[in-house]
């Protein structure tokens, strides 16, 4: 089964609510990618949510695209044989 994500911006920090109900939270957009890859999440499979309750940031397009692009990078490393380091 595909494990899927939900990422808020929540006082400057990451925080992935997975499909299986647990939580990731990364201060880094890579950490965070880095974290998301290792769980078996896939780019596709990111999605990126903000409701503007008090503390949450928008996460900008930018950002969503490095982050998908770091879960692709990580996943061809994993391919190749290299840990993911999360």
């Amino acid at each position: 089964m595909t494990t899927s994500a939900s990422i808020v911006l929540f006082k400057n920090e990451f925080v992935a609510t997975l499909s299986d109900g647990r939580h990731i939270q990364r201060n880094e957009l890579r950490e965070m990618a880095a974290a998301l890859a290792s769980e078996g999440v896939h780019a596709c499979d990111v999605q990126f949510e903000w409701n503007g309750s008090a503390g949450q940031r928008m996460i900008t397009a930018g950002q969503q695209v490095a982050m998908r692009a770091e879960i692709r990078r990580q996943e061809r490393l994993a391919g190749k044989g290299f840990a993911v380091a999360a």
